[in-house]
């Protein structure tokens, strides 16, 4: 049985009209601060729908091959790598290079898997977590107590929201389309839901007693309704444009 390093690999790039192709690439260099990762599964978010679309271009040195988070099995190390080993189970965020067999990737975005977890499970935590970290507690600087509003709250980055919430002491109102999707939120820590369908949530927020910081992927006519709840000192932090980019807010 050969045991010969291989030199190529199978990749996923955008096509035209929504279409992916496959394509053999020569398998990625390791730079010293680097891991090369053999991936096991890759995560899908709606950034790569975005590409496929042609909406979301890579960014500038970028690989052009879709996938924003993966996990897997560490096949090499760089020079500068101490944390992480060959044949380590683990799990990374990308700029992409996601959906193919092998990816190279700093290795300060390389994470161990968490105990108990399984790779398929562990491909879709590091984009949806990261986001919520870093939009909720580094951008908006949440304090424990402070009340948040999490919109499209059954999304995965709503879902990581909750969950980080609930650890580090902060009451959720969170809105979402379907009483099944607000049954799930409740089920991760919300203290109170609001179903879009039945129109503004501003009253049942401000009932609520009102949101310190609110992460919105929906802008639109949304970001009026959110003024109009936000608490003295509040953070509008928007992350998405489902809703449209164009909104009117009150300037007094």
């Amino acid at each position: 049985m050969s045991t010969q390093m291989p030199t190529q690999m199978r990749a996923l790039t955008a096509g035209t009209d929504n279409t992916v192709l496959w394509q053999h690439r020569d398998l990625p260099k390791v730079q010293p601060n680097e891991v090369r990762i053999k991936v096991a599964y890759s995560g899908m978010n709606r950034a790569d729908l975005m590409q496929l679309a042609g909406h979301y271009p890579p960014p500038p040195g970028a690989s052009d091959v879709l996938g924003l988070e993966v996990s897997g099995v560490v096949h090499a190390v760089g020079a500068e790598v101490s944390a992480h080993q060959v044949g380590d189970k683990v799990c990374a965020l990308l700029a992409g290079g996601g959906y193919a067999e092998y990816v190279s990737v700093p290795a300060n975005q390389v994470l161990g898997i968490p105990k108990g977890m399984e790779l398929a499970h562990a491909a879709g935590i590091c984009e949806v977590f990261a986001t919520a970290w870093f939009n909720i507690y580094d951008i908006a600087a949440t304090q424990p107590g402070e009340r948040i509003l999490m919109h499209a709250a059954a999304s995965g980055v709503g879902q990581a929201v909750l969950q980080l919430a609930k650890v580090f002491g902060n009451p959720v109102f969170a809105t979402a389309g379907a009483d099944e999707k607000l049954k799930l939120a409740q089920q991760l820590g919300a203290e109170q839901v609001w179903n879009r369908h039945h129109g503004s949530f501003v009253d049942a927020v401000k009932a609520w007693g009102g949101a310190d910081v609110i992460l919105d992927p929906v802008a639109g006519s949304y970001i009026g309704w959110n003024q109009e709840v936000l608490n003295q000192d509040g953070r509008l932090v928007v992350i998405g444009l489902m809703g449209g980019r164009v909104a009117e807010l009150d300037a007094g």
